[in-house]
């Protein structure tokens, strides 16, 4: 037996026979010991600067659904799909205990819209895609039941705030100052980001007095909001938007509801005591972005 052995092994230097043979968790050992990682709490909705609740977690599995305890390696969240730019968060790189990771300080910079995550183990092993979530200058949570509304936020002379209508259940109002490109029919000041999926929503859009005497206008009714969503809608005079290819969405000018509604529309426009241009715009649950 012993002589077959050296046989089978003649002309190969020991070194080499060390290296061919498969070690326990390697990845050449067709899939057995290797882990897999999996999301299991989503990363959801969150304000900028502000930490995610609840927290993501990871886990490392040494079977599909099996923790695997013995795994006290890190885990890394990373972007698998950041149309934005985002930067990284905080907090995207901690230490797994009995192969289950807890991101507590997941905290972004900066806004961002359809972002989603993935999980990697120091092992190389990547999870799939998280569900999509957005970071925002403003997040309120909307309670089953009565009405809600965000505080103002401004974006290169442009400030924006929304109502979302009272609903059956719970829903989260998103308002965002700047983070997205400007829009094809934009003409002056920044853009704002509203969402709310599942509530009608009552937006007010202000241009500074400063931007309102750059344009020379006659009057309120010189000013008009530009819009963009990911469905097409009915534009100022009738037609349909058309689609951007730059932001990715239908884009137009609104209008008003008296004339060419339905929503969204502009239901109101004035300029105030300041010398402000201020549009109301009614408009259907979504993600619409807006600026002037």
């Amino acid at each position: 037996m012993k002589l077959l052995q050296r046989v089978a092994v003649v002309g190969v230097p020991l070194a080499m026979v060390g290296a061919a043979l498969l070690l326990p968790g390697s990845a050449a050992q067709a899939g057995i010991d290797v882990d897999s990682v999996a999301i299991t709490v989503q990363p959801t909705t969150t304000a900028v600067n502000t930490v995610m609740t609840p927290a993501v977690v990871v886990h490392v599995d040494k079977s599909p659904g099996v923790v695997d305890p013995a795994y006290h390696g890190t885990v890394t969240l990373s972007y698998a799909a950041n149309p934005s730019n985002t930067p990284l968060p905080s907090g995207n790189t901690v230490t797994a205990v009995k192969g289950v990771a807890t991101f507590s300080g997941l905290t972004f910079s900066a806004v961002g819209f359809n972002l989603e995550l993935e999980a990697t183990s120091n092992l190389g092993t990547t999870s799939p895609a998280s569900a999509p979530f957005d970071i925002g200058t403003q997040v309120v949570n909307c309670l089953a039941g009565p009405s809600c509304q965000s505080g103002t936020v401004s974006s290169n002379g442009t400030s924006g705030s929304a109502v979302a209508a009272a609903g059956s259940a719970g829903d989260v109002l998103v308002v965002t100052a700047g983070g997205f490109p400007v829009l094809s029919c934009t003409s002056r000041g920044g853009v704002i980001s509203v969402s709310d999926q599942n509530r009608t929503l009552v937006i007010t859009m202000t241009l500074d007095k400063a931007l309102v005497q750059q344009a020379n206008p006659n009057g309120a009714s010189d000013f008009n909001i530009c819009w963009g969503e990911a469905n097409p809608f009915t534009v100022l005079g009738g037609g349909t938007s058309t689609f951007s290819t730059a932001n990715n969405e239908y884009e137009g000018q609104l209008p008003d509801c008296a004339t060419n509604g339905p929503e969204p529309c502009v239901a109101h426009r004035n300029k105030d005591n300041a010398g402000d241009e201020v549009i109301t715009v009614d408009a259907p649950g979504g993600d619409p972005h807006i600026t002037f």
